[in-house]
């Protein structure tokens, strides 16, 4: 009887043991589950018709990830001058008074009219607008998630005329021209879209003295330059060998290293490959575009690109509801003679609001570097501007209006009622954004 009763509890525990595996197992990957994010686009379009469509979204042949940028141009510098007075007053209470919201901006269009030599570039990620409203062939309305509107052109961009694709639950994939669409709206999803347009090659992408990116990826830039191929794993990428054409899907491969006139291609299953004679593996390649959480945009040129490796990840980049709504840069300007300002700051006469991007070169390595992600701005001569990162990566950076002496300078707003402090960009010692 002892004994049977021994064998009995014997076995209770070993199923009690299981039992418990089994759950902890469970717990496992419900956890890594749900830190799996929705990277993609998503939302709902409206027809000039008032048909809707709802799902994932592309838009153009190219951009699908909330990280992606939308490229424009602004038609003016008033970014309220769409909202009525009883909006903005809204949006300002919304935002504590500490904002952009309350101050009259048809001031800053003035000194950008008076100061400003060029067009201003608009570009933002898709997480951090509303909605999108065609107002012509070639302009928009973009509202972003603070309730401003920006009104912008096309001109030069093909993101303002695109078609959108959408891939609706019940029609599948439908294709959208920029005339038949009203407006998009972008809404958060549960869902984790990745069989519908294609699963995001993620990866780190080496590029020498500039370090390691991590990022979604998009290998090698296609005959527009806002536009890069391969950005799925079920893309291929070609070659030749020494037996033949080789046409590798994404998803078999674990690295890519640059070679000579080539590359060396290591694939999951340990086999590998020296390919030639495509624009995917060597000279001819345009780059590889990563977007890098901490950073931005970086395009790394062929000549700059050491290797990429391939990798999973359930933290591939933040979902649409991990974009903040912006209040306005906000910062101190410490000019030339030490004197430090502090306030709104209206950066090159015309950047704003975090969501908008500093554009800069190292060499011929591009980077798009959304402002809410830079801590220090440091001019250091008429070229070039050292720019600090709020990881503490710096950046030396030049090529561009944004960090060199073609930059309009910046305007300071020390409070609702004051009026502006001007700088030029020759005058500027320090920008540091709180």
């Amino acid at each position: 009887m002892g004994s049977l009763q021994h064998n009995i509890e014997k076995k209770v525990r070993k199923l009690m043991l299981c039992i418990g595996i089994a759950v902890g197992l469970l717990i496992i990957v419900s956890e890594a589950k749900s830190q799996e994010k929705n990277i993609y686009l998503y939302g709902k379009v409206t027809t000039i018709n008032g048909d809707k469509y709802q799902g994932a979204l592309r838009w153009g042949g190219d951009e699908v990830y909330w990280v992606d940028l939308f490229n424009a141009q602004k038609t003016s510098s008033d970014f309220l001058k769409f909202l009525s007075k009883k909006e903005i007053q809204q949006i300002s209470d919304q935002e504590g008074g500490s904002s952009w919201l309350g101050i009259d901006l048809g001031v800053l269009s003035i000194w950008d009219d008076k100061y400003s030599r060029t067009n201003h570039q608009f570009d933002t990620r898709f997480g951090d607008i509303k909605s999108i409203k065609p107002t012509g062939r070639s302009r928009a309305q973009v509202a972003l998630k603070n309730g401003v509107i920006v009104e912008v052109s096309g001109n030069g961009f093909e993101d303002v005329g695109a078609s959108v694709s959408v891939y609706d639950e019940e029609l599948g994939i439908v294709k959208l021209d920029w005339a038949r669409i009203e407006k998009v709206e972008f809404l958060e999803s549960g869902i984790i879209p990745k069989s519908l347009f294609g699963e995001a090659i993620y990866g780190k992408v080496k590029a020498g003295r500039r370090g390691t990116f991590e990022g979604t990826i998009q290998w090698d830039q296609g005959t527009s330059k806002n536009t890069h191929n391969e950005r799925f794993l079920e893309d291929i990428l070609n070659g030749k060998d020494r037996d033949g054409d080789k046409n590798i899907p994404f998803r078999s491969i674990t690295k890519i290293v640059k070679n000579r006139n080539g590359v060396d291609v290591t694939l999951k299953s340990g086999r590998e490959f020296f390919l030639t004679g495509s624009n995917d593996v060597n000279s001819e390649n345009s780059g590889v575009l990563i977007n890098d959480k901490e950073i931005g945009q970086i395009v790394v040129p062929w000549r700059d690109f050491e290797e990429l490796e391939i990798i999973e990840s359930n933290n591939q980049g933040p979902s649409y509801s991990e974009f903040p709504s912006s209040t306005g840069l906000r910062g101190t300007v410490i000019n030339r003679d030490g004197e430090k300002i502090s306030g709104l700051i209206a950066y090159d006469l015309d950047e704003a609001w975090e969501y908008e991007t500093l554009d800069g070169q190292d060499d011929r390595v591009v980077y798009k570097i959304p402002f809410r992600n830079i801590k220090n701005v440091i001019p250091k001569n008429y070229s070039y501007s050292m720019v600090i990162l709020r990881n503490g990566k710096e950046l030396l950076l030049g090529e561009s209006r944004d960090v060199s002496e073609d930059n309009d300078g910046v305007l300071i707003f020390t409070s609702k009622d004051a009026k502006p402090t001007y700088i030029r960009w020759s005058q500027i010692d320090e920008i540091i954004f709180d």
